[in-house]
């Protein structure tokens, strides 16, 4: 089950986003809030929105209430974000994979509590990923991961949440085997694929993996 949240970040090619979510292929689509202006902007048809409603415009509220979107409306004031309320929607759905589309870009704080977000996604054993125009952000904890993108492709190994122990990483320009990477150290940016395909295993830690389309 392979279910897509939009937000209510920075989308500025709305064609490109329209086009990979296409490809995608997901079983569910979910806004938070914001999010339905931009799926409006791509012309998709979500089938949850998601939050107290103060960042949807009132007319593509109704157009999607005329679609039969179903909505689920929440006070401003909350505990919980509105990423947290689609992510607990998108567990109820049986996801195993959830990407996140316009997280990032906008208020910076809102950008790295979503980054962070795709660690709380992974322990709750669904496979996260943030796509924008311009990257794809990836989470491994724990685990070897294989990127798929192309010859040449710039990739960064970031550690989040501690130094993550036994680093290996396979077909990129600047290999590692078994390092220690400390999280305050930037030694992981800017390497380069190979090929087609990379690996990136860690150990014991967690580790952003950040493809630059």
């Amino acid at each position: 089950m392979k279910v897509c949240i939009i937000l209510n970040g920075q989308i500025t090619e709305h064609k490109v986003i329209r086009e990979a979510l296409i490809r995608q292929e997901y079983d569910y689509i979910i806004c938070a809030d914001g999010g339905a202006n931009h799926a409006y902007k791509m012309d998709i048809v979500p089938d949850y929105i998601i939050g107290d409603l103060d960042s949807v415009q009132f007319d593509i509220i109704n157009y999607y209430k005329n679609c039969g979107v179903r909505f689920e409306e929440f006070p401003s004031k909350k505990n919980e974000t509105d990423t947290e309320l689609c992510i607990y929607l998108a567990d109820k759905l049986n996801a195993k994979e959830i990407h996140f589309i316009g997280s990032l870009g906008g208020r910076i704080d809102h950008t790295i509590a979503n980054v962070n977000l795709l660690y709380y996604v992974r322990k709750m054993d669904i496979v996260p990923k943030i796509i924008s125009e311009k990257e794809q952000i990836y989470i491994a904890i724990n685990e070897e991961k294989i990127i798929h993108g192309n010859k040449g492709d710039t990739i960064s190994i970031i550690p989040i949440n501690g130094d993550a122990k036994g680093v290996t990483l396979t077909n990129l320009e600047y290999p590692l085997n078994n390092y220690d990477m400390k999280f305050y150290l930037p030694l992981g940016i800017s390497n380069v694929m190979l090929s087609k395909e990379c690996k990136v295993r860690v150990d014991d830690g967690s580790l952003l993996i950040i493809r630059n389309i």
